[in-house]
């Protein structure tokens, strides 16, 4: 991930404040927290502990996975990718949903009518099992490493 002020620099972080890929040129500590320049006099105005609109909060990111996948039938386990600002990390992992889940059901349906077509399916489902299970572990470490200031990359940047 590269600095969002300097794209030849890797990052070091993310502002804490408004999630920007800081390089250590442009990345400050305001108590205790990294943010850019230009969210530094808004953290450093502020009094007591750090803005709580400006953390994400980890187990709202894997419920909101949790609830948009139950909702959709599967389609919006990647919710919690979305809370926590990773929008293109959201629209690959919903398309992906959407194409594995097809290719299960149109297995399903297919071997379905035989003994050995329903074995030989049942390995077939544990790929979007899989794919949940990582976007919720996913929403749920990124939202903990964005609120410790950790660079934290959106795919296909």
């Amino acid at each position: 991930m590269k600095c969002y002020l300097h794209n030849d620099t890797d990052a070091v972080g993310t502002c804490t404040s408004c999630g920007k890929s800081l390089c250590q040129d442009c990345a400050l500590t305001v108590d205790g927290r990294l943010v850019c320049k230009e969210c530094r006099p808004h953290v450093a105005g502020h009094t007591g502990s750090p803005l709580e609109t400006d953390h994400k909060d980890p187990l709202l990111a894997l419920l909101l996975g949790l609830a948009g996948g139950i909702l959709t039938g599967s389609l919006l386990f990647s919710l919690g990718q979305l809370y926590n600002g990773q929008v293109r990390k959201f629209i690959i992992m919903t398309i992906l949903n959407v194409c594995i889940g097809t290719i299960a059901f149109i297995i399903y349906i297919i071997g379905c009518f035989t003994i050995i077509g329903i074995c030989c399916c049942l390995p077939v489902f544990l790929l979007p099992l899989a794919l949940y299970v990582y976007e919720l572990y996913d929403a749920y470490d990124t939202a903990l490493r964005l609120n410790r200031g950790e660079p934290v990359m959106d795919w296909m940047n």
